[in-house]
């Protein structure tokens, strides 16, 4: 059970993974298609990592207007392209084919040899996302960071207490550590956002996170459209 502070959240607990998939499938395709039919494009936001990639596949097969549907990503490992810890490479391989193959991916990174500079392009690049987004799906690792911001680190300790709204740099605690991230003001901007997660540890995480105060308690706390999408 949560507690009072958590009454607000609207939290959706399947059977299984399959299940929540399909749902989380259709209600992202359903934001997407409402965005370009109001605004005439969509800008959405998502998280890498192993659990969302059966998603994108899914994702990938949905009849939608996809040129019209520009991607950026929530955070990035300041790493090449081409390697295995790439956010970027993932969502490409998984997402940006079959249907989906003419949306428009921004890449969070540009300039390899160059921390600071990649930083001011990416800034510049991510202002559409700034301007309007119309979903971002979230991640939280076990423990409770999400995006790029984490426990314990001096860069992600400042944007937790900044009302800055773009693109910074983080240090993880495992390899790789240079991250780039956007800020969660940026993020909870969103007109809608999804927590999407598996586990009972990680539901445990969640549901003290305010007494923790680790990153993702500022979703919990000033997200109140946020859906949270689990399953054990």
């Amino acid at each position: 059970m949560l507690g009072p502070n958590y009454r607000h959240m609207k939290i959706k607990n399947f059977e299984n993974i399959n299940i929540l998939e399909f749902s989380l499938v259709k209600k992202i395709s359903l934001c997407i298609s409402d965005a370009i039919k109001k605004y005439g494009d969509a800008r959405i936001l998502l998280s890498g990592g192993s659990t969302p990639i059966n998603l994108y596949a899914l994702l990938s097969q949905e009849n939608i207007d996809w040129g019209k549907v520009k991607i950026g990503l929530v955070d990035e490992r300041f790493v090449d392209q081409q390697s295995d810890f790439s956010n970027e490479s993932h969502i490409k391989s998984n997402l940006i084919k079959n249907c989906a193959k003419t949306a428009i991916l921004s890449s969070m990174v540009c300039c390899i040899d160059n921390e600071s500079l990649n930083l001011e392009i990416v800034s510049n690049s991510y202002s559409c996302f700034i301007e309007r987004t119309d979903f971002t799906l979230l991640g939280m690792g076990n423990d409770g960071h999400t995006a790029s911001i984490f426990p314990n680190d001096k860069e992600s300790d400042e944007l937790m207490n900044s009302i800055n709204i773009g693109v910074y740099s983080t240090k993880a605690p495992n390899y790789p550590y240079n991250r780039i991230t956007c800020s969660k003001e940026f993020l909870a901007r969103s007109n809608d956002i999804v927590l999407f997660f598996t586990g009972k540890h990680k539901f445990n995480v969640l549901k003290n996170s305010i007494n923790t105060n680790v990153p993702i308690s500022y979703f919990v706390k000033n997200a109140n459209e946020m859906e949270i999408y689990y399953t054990q």
